[in-house]
């Protein structure tokens, strides 16, 4: 994740948008996301900030006011601090606010998502893995971990980690693992 330039990014951003919507990479594919694919915009609003910090001198101050930019045009936020990776797919950009978190490739981020520390105390970042995806208006809270290919259903709130393959779903989370079907009840 940390090895990929920005450009491979996009690209892996790109491919994720085209598989989500089940098109061929192709110029028009191309042309319609960044001119009327809110998503893609919102997404490459983060890569250009990424861009930016590499600029001597200028580089941070500029980089922050495209994030202050960025979060007034989509009334959303990823926080400078998040560490992101490539394959990005945000559909519909409003009401996200993502904290300092480590987000992994191929992560899905539907709407009104939020992802942040629990409070001043916590001395962890959230991690999430792989290919995972937050169903619209969840929350993850706290130092956890959202192992590869696991998903977070819509409006649940996840407190715990969550195991690779795994489903969390209601508030607070009862996660099914994929193996065997059993239901742990998140208490936090």
């Amino acid at each position: 994740m940390i090895q990929e330039t920005v450009f491979q990014k996009i690209k892996a951003d790109i491919h994720s948008f085209a598989r989500a919507d089940g098109d061929p990479v192709n110029l028009k594919l191309i042309i319609r996301l960044f001119f009327i694919t809110a998503g893609f915009q919102f997404v490459f609003a983060r890569r250009v900030q990424e861009i930016l910090e590499k600029v001597p001198v200028v580089g941070k101050p500029l980089r922050r006011i495209w994030w202050w930019l960025t979060c007034l045009i989509f009334s959303s936020e990823i926080a400078i601090d998040t560490r992101t990776a490539g394959g990005l797919y945000i559909p519909h950009p409003y009401g996200i606010v993502i904290g300092a978190a480590t987000l992994h490739a191929n992560v899905t981020v539907l709407q009104n998502v939020t992802i942040g520390k629990r409070g001043k105390a916590d001395a962890s970042d959230p991690v999430i893995g792989e290919n995972v995806f937050l169903g619209a208006g969840c929350v993850v809270l706290g130092g956890v971990t959202l192992g590869k290919g696991s998903s977070v259903g819509a409006n649940s709130v996840l407190l715990i980690d969550l195991p690779e393959g795994a489903t969390a779903i209601g508030i607070p989370a009862k996660i099914r693992l994929a193996q065997n079907a059993q239901t742990i009840t998140a208490i936090a």
